[in-house]
């Protein structure tokens, strides 16, 4: 459908259903405006970007900043941003910026490029967020996603790092285990980690609610890495070996370590879920097919990129709107863990917890 085609439905001419559109239409009576917006929703006309652009100075064209690009945790928020601001007639602009230097660096040479808008995807650290400020203060539409940012007044996409670690520890609880430790993320390195405190808080309310005891020496940082989560359970059975007891399962904070878990555990001889069940958040391709399948809360990467880029378009649309019209309100939006039950969590074995 294109605009001709509103037009003659509407029974107007083409400028007046351009100025309907742009907002540019306080000269238009309100039966011929109602005719406009009624031939716009029976066609489901979509105004082009592209086409737009070369009117009103814009260059439809997205900011796409990533703490690491070749992170598969990210690949699939690319691809939930690119499925929504594609077909609206945006191109992607890709960056990649590892620090808070990288992303000011990022900012200066998207704005050469005269981007219209922003999407920032985090590791969750807690750095400076002045230079955002700085960019949206000079009038960006941007969206946060996996940020560590306490501040209502940025549109913000996050995930339930803390509900998903206390639904995961519950799982285990529920499958009868009294005796659960975890490997978990870098919580008292800098800079912070929102993810890593989150996750850990999760894990240690499900203990406290359920009156179970919280083991400090059951409690190993794996560094949100596999070479971290082999060492953490090297720690974990340098403990049996001294005699003294050990968990019946783990959370562990994230797959990576997850995975080198199991390998670090099968060359030890223990077994899983026989004698130490484990259950993981994230959930990449490769969980699936270890062995045994990890059971995972997986992340809500590629839906947090379809909300974050539905968050810019009704902040990009606000920008063509008429000063008149109040603009969009701020979108702060935390997305749920989903569970996928495999075989490493197990199943009560009598005696075991």
């Amino acid at each position: 459908m294109t605009i001709r085609d509103v037009a003659r439905r509407a029974g107007v001419s083409v400028s007046t259903v351009s100025h309907v559109l742009n907002g540019n239409d306080q000269h238009v009576g309100e039966a011929t405006r109602a005719l406009v917006q009624e031939a716009v929703l029976a066609l489901r006309y979509r105004p082009n970007a592209i086409a737009r652009s070369m009117v009103k100075q814009k260059t439809a064209t997205i900011g796409l900043v990533l703490t690491e690009v070749d992170n598969p945790i990210f690949t699939p928020v690319f691809a939930g941003v690119e499925e929504v601001l594609r077909p609206a007639g945006y191109h992607i602009v890709l960056v990649s910026a590892p620090d808070v230097e990288g992303e000011m660096q990022a900012i200066e040479t998207l704005r050469s490029q005269q981007v219209d808008g922003f999407i920032f995807v985090s590791l969750s650290l807690c750095v400076s967020n002045e230079h955002l400020l700085q960019l949206r203060n000079d009038g960006f539409s941007l969206v946060l996603v996996n940020r560590c940012i306490d501040d209502p007044t940025f549109n913000l996409v996050n995930w339930g790092d803390r509900e998903a670690a206390s639904a995961a520890t519950m799982h285990l609880i529920n499958l009868g285990h009294t005796r659960i430790g975890t490997i978990s993320g870098p919580v008292a390195r800098m800079p912070a980690r929102k993810s890593a405190i989150e996750r850990h808080a999760g894990w240690m309310q499900a203990l406290t609610e359920q009156g179970l005891p919280v083991h400090n020496e059951w409690v190993v940082d794996g560094e949100y890495s596999y070479e971290g989560g082999f060492r953490a359970i090297e720690t974990l059975l340098a403990i049996g070996r001294s005699g003294r007891e050990l968990p019946s399962a783990l959370f562990i904070a994230n797959d990576a370590m997850a995975i080198a878990a199991l390998k670090a555990l099968h060359q030890a001889g223990v077994r899983v879920p026989q004698d130490m069940a484990i259950v993981t958040v994230g959930d990449p391709p490769t969980a699936a097919y270890t062995i045994p399948a990890l059971t995972t809360f997986s992340l809500p990467t590629h839906e947090a990129g379809r909300v974050a880029a539905y968050i810019l378009l009704d902040w990009l649309a606000g920008e063509e709107a008429p000063i008149v019209q109040e603009g969009p309100a701020v979108q702060q939006v935390t997305l749920r863990f989903n569970p996928v039950v495999r075989e490493s969590c197990g199943a009560r074995v009598a005696g075991r917890a």
